[in-house]
């Protein structure tokens, strides 16, 4: 212990007497650690534990998986009672559906989102209320159903925190619901919800198996694998599909762990950042072992010394990586206090309306997990950047390095290792700035995709109508009048006025099946899976789609004239390639005749335009009623229109709220938000990993030149001339940066492959991205060559000749 803390106090004083390459080698240091940390402090909590409950590793998530291959779709009702009543694995197995409820009886009603769950919901989950209880057993049965659990931000916002609410009546879409409890803060699964009822249904309900409509989580019973219980499902779902051929055919189970589940859709871009920063850790440790190397240079004849006087190889290497650790832990130390700054960067990165879908975004920031992730980071640097020079150091050559003094006189033997690590740094960053390059080209390619609407000239604003609308005739007065009275607004565009069930970028989505009257049944489990929106008459006009074939849907279209749908052109291509308008297909209910297709619209991509336009068809509101709506006006500003929006839905009904009001445009930015992240993310570690390259090969050859200053004096002095000399040493210079390029090519084909679930437009290993980051990049290498090339050229032979 004595003699590591006297290497220590050694090592300390050592890097004191070189201040500048202390404070060169710690801030590199602190940069690749810092961006190492930060991100590790946010991948903890978002990937590995986003859930703070009891026992999270437990948890689970249940799927379906359908015939197309969707492996995260929802259960049908009777799947889920069958697996609840079969499966053993299981200590609970529980459901939730989405549930958008309507507050009045306050200063104003209000629309929030909730969930319907199965009782012992919670109990499942591990969460206990802050106040109050949770559900019973059995108060999901009718006549015991009326209660509600609240969350803790809708009793702060709408209650004033006040704990009178407990066990007092609120009136919940027209009915009253008596408040049993409030949530803890945080509770963000599966989405940030304002209230919780229990879910009731009747036998009939239990009997379906055509919806598929009902979130499942369960937790595991001790003891039991993820592995066990997929197993122990899919044998049960393999006898319903024996059981039930019609219903069941082709489909499948899916158990994920929970934790992984709700994660799924930012894994891959996390992942990317990880593998990101940890190029730029590899970048600084290449740099910072050439700079150690070339500091070996010069303590040759110090490190003799030590060893005539009896200091053994080992004992050498040990005071060597002991200065190497007192450097990492140093540029950990820094680091930390940049991974703290990152940190607060990385969260206001991304947009507050995303936050709230991201369970264990409140957690993120420094804590334990991730200064522990920080000194193992340091420790492992030290190891790998200190190694090589160690080595080194310990087997140098006693004799001749008593004999030369601090001159290397630019033996190659001795030069080689350093050109190796260039090439090695260039091959990283050039790795990190195809992958920077590609996200960008993506990004640039979804921008250009036309999303089959205008997204800039669109408002939104969601209604969705309480049970006492809960007759087809009312639903349809309600939104025919309401469209009326927002075409007459000031400044809307003529007749560009409706409204959906389902609008592009709502996140949502809304299927059903057909037959195609004339054709072949498809084979039971088989048939179409097709997206299906409820319009009304100007819908497309706001929406700016066009129609290629036939008529849109108006209002003539009602309930008593023939049923009418229109199709979107994936469709018509998909299973009437010989033309759509005029053919009629089926959908079920008592009119076996056929629903007649009017029309074909142009494809818009609901999902945003990284995604292909799925098969859909729209349906007018008179003929296929639904409470619930999104408005979409189009206007000249569609952000001041959002307030005469609302008081439109509120002239008809004040007890009516709206929820959801945005621009397309917002929404648009929201779908694409994740892209234009990774994009800025990628580009910042390309351009710290593109500054740490040049730093390194400047400092890798300036010492290089540095040790053959009298080589080149006598090569003047012997006639050469300086550009023939400065032509050769840039030559020699640059040739590992391009060995570098070499290995970085084909090290990027390979390791892009990664990204090609997050590209668009753009493939894996492009060979435009790769040319123009490889002449970026050699073009940044010959100027950080050039620089001391053309110092050391410059200089007087006769200086250069008595150069020691």
């Amino acid at each position: 212990m004595d003699t590591l803390l006297q290497d220590l106090r050694y090592a300390f004083r050592t890097l004191a007497r070189g201040p500048g390459f202390t404070a060169v080698t710690v801030l590199t240091l602190a940069i690749g650690i810092g961006a190492n940390t930060a991100v590790f402090s946010v991948v903890y909590n978002l990937l590995f534990n986003p859930l703070p409950w009891a026992q999270p590793g437990r948890l689970v998530a249940v799927w379906e998986v359908g015939p197309l291959g969707n492996d995260h779709t929802e259960l049908s009702p009777a799947d889920f009672h069958d697996f609840r009543t079969a499966a053993r694995s299981f200590d609970h197995l529980v459901t939730h559906s989405w549930w958008s409820a309507t507050l009045t009886g306050g200063p104003q009603p209000e629309r929030v989102q909730g969930f319907l769950v199965s009782p012992d919901y919670f109990d499942a989950l591990g969460v206990r209320p802050l106040h109050g209880r949770a559900f019973a057993l059995g108060e999901d049965e009718p006549g015991r159903n009326g209660v509600v659990v609240l969350s803790y931000g809708l009793w702060q916002r709408r209650f004033g925190g006040d704990l009178g609410i407990l066990g007092r009546a609120i009136t919940v879409d027209g009915t009253t619901r008596t408040v049993i409890g409030v949530l803890p803060p945080g509770v963000t699964y599966p989405a940030p919800g304002d209230i919780w009822a229990p879910l009731t249904a009747d036998s009939a309900i239990w009997r379906n198996r055509l919806g598929h409509w009902l979130l499942v989580t369960g937790r595991l019973a001790p003891g039991v694998s993820v592995a066990r219980a997929q197993a122990e499902l899919a044998t049960i779902s393999g006898r319903l599909r024996a059981d039930y051929p019609a219903t069941n055919t082709g489909w499948g189970v899916n158990v994920r762990p929970l934790e992984r589940d709700v994660a799924r859709q930012v894994e891959p871009l996390l992942l990317i950042l990880l593998a990101g920063v940890a190029f730029v850790l590899l970048i600084a440790c290449v740099n910072v072992a050439n700079l150690l190397l070339a500091r070996g240079t010069g303590r040759r004849r110090e490190l003799a010394m030590r060893a005539t006087l009896g200091a053994g190889r080992i004992r050498l290497m040990r005071q060597l990586l002991t200065e190497s650790v007192a450097l990492a832990l140093t540029g950990g130390a820094a680091g930390i206090l940049l991974a703290v700054w990152g940190v607060g960067l990385l969260r206001g990165l991304v947009p507050v309306e995303q936050q709230r879908f991201l369970a264990g975004f409140d957690r993120i920031g420094m804590n334990a997990p991730a200064l522990l992730f920080t000194l193992a980071t340091a420790l492992v640097t030290a190891l790998i950047f200190g190694l090589l020079p160690a080595l080194r150091g310990a087997a140098a050559d006693l004799h001749a390095a008593l004999q030369e003094g601090e001159r290397s006189g630019g033996a190659p033997t001795r030069h080689r290792l350093r050109r190796v690590l260039v090439t090695a740094e260039v091959a990283l960053a050039l790795v990190l700035l195809v992958g920077a390059g590609l996200m960008f080209r993506s990004v640039r390619h979804l921008l250009d995709t036309p999303p089959g609407f205008d997204p800039d000239s669109v408002a939104l604003t969601g209604v969705a109508l309480p049970p006492r609308y809960a007759t087809p005739e009312r639903m349809v007065a309600f939104y025919q009048d309401l469209v009326g009275r927002l075409a007459a607004l000031p400044g809307v565009s003529r007749g560009a006025a409706g409204a959906a069930s389902v609008v592009p970028l709502c996140q949502c989505n809304q299927t059903g099946t057909f037959q195609i009257v004339g054709a072949p049944p498809f084979p039971p489990g088989e048939g179409p899976d097709v997206g299906v929106r409820v319009v009304t008459g100007g819908y497309f006009s706001a929406l700016g789609a066009s129609m290629v074939a036939g008529r849109g849907l108006s209002d003539r279209d009602g309930a008593r004239a023939p049923r009418v749908v229109v199709i979107n052109q994936t469709l018509a291509r998909r299973f009437f390639p010989d033309g759509a308008v005029g053919r009629h297909i089926y959908m079920g209910g008592p009119d076996t005749s056929g629903i007649d297709i009017v029309g074909n619209v142009s494809d818009v991509r609901h999902d945003g335009p990284a995604r292909l336009p799925g098969a859909e068809l729209y349906l007018p509101l008179a003929q296929a009623p639904v409470q619930e709506m999104t408005l979409a006006v189009r206007a000249r500003n569609p952000a001041a229109l959002l307030p005469a929006i609302r008081a439109a839905v509120q002239a008809i009904d004040p007890d009516l709220p709206v929820a959801d009001q945005r621009t397309m445009r917002e929404a648009f930015n929201l779908v694409l938000g994740p892209h234009r992240l990774s994009q800025r993310l990628l580009a910042v570690l390309g351009a710290i990993a593109l500054l740490l390259a040049a730093v390194g090969i400047y400092a890798v050859v300036a010492q290089l030149i540095m040790e053959r200053t009298r080589e080149i004096g006598i090569r003047v002095a012997l006639g050469g001339s300086r550009a023939a000399v400065l032509a050769l040493l840039l030559w020699q210079g640059v040739t590992p940066a391009a060995w570098g390029l070499v290995a970085g090519t084909a090290g990027a084909v390979a390791l892009t492959q990664t990204l090609r679930s997050q590209l668009f437009g753009v493939h894996a290993g492009d060979p435009l991205t790769i040319v123009v980051v490889a002449a970026l990049l050699f073009a940044v290498a010959t100027l950080a060559t050039y620089a001391p090339v053309r110092r050391a050229t410059r200089v007087d032979p006769m200086v250069a000749l008595r150069y020691e």
